[in-house]
């Protein structure tokens, strides 16, 4: 009897202590040994090994404060030297560099301006230019040095400036390595394929990796039609990557209601009626975090005139940061000194974290569209109605999320239409942590108790260096 007596006692002391065992406070000094460990690995699988060794420990405010800065100066370690670039063309340098497909791996290049003083210890801006349908990487670059020069003292000059060249893969083989000359000279764009995609994405996470890039610092130009639409469509797939965008003579993702989905809008921009078609811009509010800097042609007939001033009136009426700068002229034909001043005032923009997100899904089954998350706001679950040949089908999946922080109210707004799951991501900058918080979910309240974690810390700041984030507490809401 006294056995069992003793027995029960001590299963009710392991219980009672169990919860203490899987979360417990640790100091600072603790945390950031552990992070250091985590970075100090360059192997995936062995920095999750470290990752998942974390689970439990929890931190204080004054210990999440301190760590969080040491995660974010960790996660943004300069290299520890430059690669040497070979001259291409007029100064220019050749940047190499991988591009990674569903299907195969090949070489693509950029052709690249460093800044005068480049080093690995000094942070420096990027300008990714995206050059037009009937361009080239060298024809961006060309243009965007012209910008450079009209202005004294032009803050382009301070900047990496990098413009890869886009190829086109078609109907020939798998990899453009196979198709000779001939496959060299064709585009196939930026995208919505994922060639496209990849061919900007892992450009951008190379130089990264390769140079002492300013996370709050990146910048995407977009040259006439098909660069431009590219800023668009990639602003809309990574939207906490880039610090703002400048586009020319081009329109935001759109779709044309009343015409059939293999409707020739070629045919149409050539009889200079496309203007005449009713038009529809859903996800004009999604650039409320992205400022964008847009030069557009007073008559313009390839991407009307006035279908831009719906789509910059809708951008307005959502409370996007946009300058509007319109010339006088045709499609294409835009002043140097008026794109020159957009491009100045775009590099001039500095990323900041917002306080109120509108988040729209991409589809689920390409790694390659992003990754669902703006900033601290990841959609998870969402559904799309549509069949898997519309066009919204093959760019999002069509579900939208808007939420607001308040630190006064303490509280998260959730607005979801056609989003099931969100993740929120959240430190003590954003809302007080030692309290409970109030979730507002599509009118409908109740609260949460947020958990600081060492974990949650280790695997955003792992996860999300290209973008220089990091994170204490991770929610998981359903809308």
């Amino acid at each position: 009897m006294r056995i069992s007596y003793q027995l029960s006692l001590a299963l009710l002391l392991v219980a009672a202590a169990h919860p203490l065992l899987l979360a417990k406070d640790v100091d600072a000094k603790h945390a950031r040994r552990a992070l250091d460990d985590v970075f100090s690995k360059s192997d995936e699988k062995a920095r999750d090994k470290e990752i998942d060794k974390l689970g439990g420990d929890t931190l204080d405010a004054l210990a999440a404060e301190e760590v969080r800065s040491h995660a974010l100066e960790l996660q943004r370690a300069a290299p520890k030297k430059l690669p040497k670039l070979d001259e291409a063309h007029e100064g220019a340098l050749n940047y190499e560099y991988e591009v990674r497909t569903k299907k195969t791996k090949y070489t693509n290049f950029a052709l690249i301006d460093l800044p005068r003083g480049v080093s690995a210890d000094r942070p420096m801006p990027l300008v990714i230019g995206l050059h037009s349908a009937l361009g080239t990487a060298w024809m961006e670059l060309a243009g965007i040095r012209t910008c450079m020069r009209s202005i004294a003292e032009h803050p382009l000059a301070d900047c990496i400036i990098a413009c890869p060249q886009a190829l086109n893969r078609g109907n020939t083989a798998e990899d453009p390595r196979e198709n000779g000359e001939t496959g060299v000279r064709e585009y196939f764009g930026w995208g919505p394929k994922r060639e496209g995609i990849d061919t900007v994405f892992n450009l951008l996470d190379q130089l990264i990796v390769d140079y002492n890039i300013d996370r709050d610092r990146i910048y995407l130009v977009g040259g006439a039609n098909m660069g431009g639409e590219a800023a668009f469509h990639l602003a809309q797939l990574r939207p906490s990557q880039f610090a703002a965008i400048c586009v020319r003579d081009t329109l935001p993702p759109c779709y044309y209601p009343e015409l059939e989905p293999d409707t020739d809008l070629e045919a149409l921009r050539k009889a200079k009626t496309l203007g005449e078609q009713k038009v529809v811009f859903p996800w004009a509010g999604c650039y409320r975090n992205t400022p964008v800097f847009w030069v557009h042609a007073d008559g313009d007939d390839k991407y009307p005139t006035a279908h831009a001033h719906q789509a910059r009136d809708a951008m307005k009426q959502a409370g996007v940061p946009l300058e509007y700068y319109e010339y006088k002229g045709f499609h294409g034909s835009g002043p140097t000194p008026t794109i020159s001043k957009a491009i100045a005032a775009c590099v001039k923009t500095v990323r900041a974290t917002p306080v109120s997100i509108t988040a729209r899904g991409v589809r689920d089954d390409s790694a390659s569209l992003g990754n669902n998350r703006n900033y601290w706001v990841e959609i998870t679950k969402q559904k799309y109605e549509g069949k898997r040949g519309d066009w919204e089908y093959e760019i999002f999946a069509g579900g939208k999320v808007t939420i607001e922080a308040s630190k006064a109210e303490n509280s998260l707004t959730i607005t979801a239409d056609g989003v099931s799951e969100i993740t929120v991501y959240l430190h003590d900058g954003m809302l007080y942590l030692d309290r409970e918080i109030k979730l507002i979910v599509n009118g409908h309240e109740r609260v949460v108790s947020p958990t600081r974690k060492l974990q949650t810390l280790a695997r955003t700041a792992s996860e999300m260096r290209g973008t220089g984030e990091a994170y204490t507490v991770k929610l998981n809401v359903e809308c």
